[in-house]
């Protein structure tokens, strides 16, 4: 959770106002009673806040008692009524997905009233029944677990983020489907978000190269694992995770097909704002591994392959709302597919973005839509129920860029340049 300091020590002052999301925060005017801890808060938090702001969990702060938690209440307040958290990027009414742990509006005005009314406990023997934090499947069983080569200790190198990519080997001579998978951050403290990539064997030498030309532990990487225009053109995505985040299972009969003498980059994006001295992480990847032929799943990224040869998405300086649009059309000829996943991947500049599907016969279905992105949360959202698509329909995807610096951005892997990835898992 990003606090809001001035809130925190001026409490006095941050009494009376209206946040950016229009909840008026004026304990005095307030109608009916204040909310309680042990009444109504609880249970919200139970399910949307505590999966990482329990003690242990990657969240700031953490808290273990109704007291504790009451203590940050105007920053729990001020947060959730200005929608920073909880980290729940999909706009309301565009799909609907799985493990939805966003607050809709009763449950904002609920906690900013008990913070504005002092953020009572209430009475422990009346404690409303309490929602199980949000949870993702577990994985079946475990095949193949890989681990960091070796224990790495972030540094920062812009702000207090370190992006980086450790290489891990691949050790089946045969090729094989995952099914499922799970990421196993080490030092939750540190560990904001994980992407490991597939790289293919005939692009392995790209990446070992990278590495090795790195002191230390992997190599330093943001947006992707590096390698450019070859790279997309061959990358997959083998997964992600964010912080709550737990196993990922692949639809009954299908896995993702991966190749003997194929590396793992997986990509770790290290914040280091809730510590000043940072330990040593050792992170890795439990896998669900089936050696029989499962149906095609892959997680593929959709964007504009002249954006990423430098033409076309040019972002210039001093500008805002600037937008891009790529439409991929079905062939005809094609058997179609269905999405089980949508999630739209930039970098810092990125405001808006938007996923959706034009059918042919000329309705629209919504994938993903994004009114406010945050780079700090990379999450790929689960269709309840999956959107297949057919010949002849279109898949659209907008981006929009706030460009506050003196320099024209376009596509790249750097800190300072941005993407326009529409990322989905697949099935046929």
């Amino acid at each position: 959770m990003r606090v809001s300091i001035p809130c925190l020590l001026l409490l006095t002052a941050c009494a009376d106002r209206t946040d950016a999301a229009g909840i008026e925060h004026d304990s005095a005017s307030a109608a009916g009673p204040v909310p309680t801890w042990h009444g109504e808060v609880a249970p919200i938090l139970s399910h949307s806040c505590d999966g990482c702001h329990a003690p242990g969990g990657v969240g700031t702060p953490t808290w273990s008692t109704p007291a504790e938690a009451a203590s940050w209440a105007p920053a729990i307040a001020d947060a959730v009524a200005d929608r920073r958290m909880p980290p729940w990027q999909a706009v309301d009414g565009c799909n609907s997905y799985e493990n939805d742990f966003s607050l809709d509006e009763e449950a904002v005005r609920t906690i900013v009233g008990w913070a504005d009314g002092g953020a009572p406990l209430g009475d422990p023997s009346a404690a409303s029944d309490l929602e199980d934090p949000f949870a993702s499947p577990q994985l079946e069983r475990t095949d193949l677990e890989l681990l960091m080569p070796q224990p790495y200790t972030p540094s920062p190198y812009q702000g207090t983020d370190d992006y980086r990519c450790f290489l891990l080997e691949w050790p089946y001579e045969e090729e094989v489907w995952v099914t499922g998978y799970e990421v196993l951050p080490g030092d939750m403290k540190t560990v904001h978000h994980v992407i490991p990539f597939i790289i293919e064997p005939e692009i392995s030498d790209t990446y070992i190269a990278l590495d090795e030309a790195d002191t230390g532990a992997g190599y330093t990487c943001y947006g992707g694992p590096g390698g450019g225009l070859t790279a997309l053109a061959t990358m997959r995505w083998l997964g992600s995770w964010a912080p709550g985040s737990g196993a990922s299972l692949m639809p009954e009969g299908t896995g993702i097909k991966v190749r003997p003498g194929s590396l793992i980059a997986y990509q770790v994006h290290y914040n280091l704002a809730a510590t000043e001295t940072p330990g040593a992480d050792l992170s890795g990847l439990a896998l669900q591994v089936e050696t029989e032929r499962q149906g095609w799943a892959d997680i593929q990224p959709f964007t504009d392959v002249a954006w990423v040869a430098g033409a076309g998405m040019e972002i210039p300086p001093r500008t805002d709302g600037v937008e891009h649009q790529f439409t991929y059309a079905v062939d005809s000829g094609s058997q179609g597919f269905t999405f089980q996943t949508a999630s739209i991947h930039m970098h810092k500049l990125g405001r808006e973005g938007r996923m959706w599907i034009e059918h042919e016969d000329g309705s629209e279905t919504c994938l993903v839509d994004y009114d406010a992105y945050d780079f700090n949360w990379q999450r790929a959202y689960t269709f309840t129920e999956p959107v297949a698509v057919g010949p002849g329909d279109e898949i659209k995807l907008s981006c929009v860029w706030d460009n506050p610096t003196d320099e024209t951005v376009k596509w790249g892997d750097g800190t300072g340049d941005e993407m326009c990835l529409g990322v989905s898992l697949l099935t046929q």
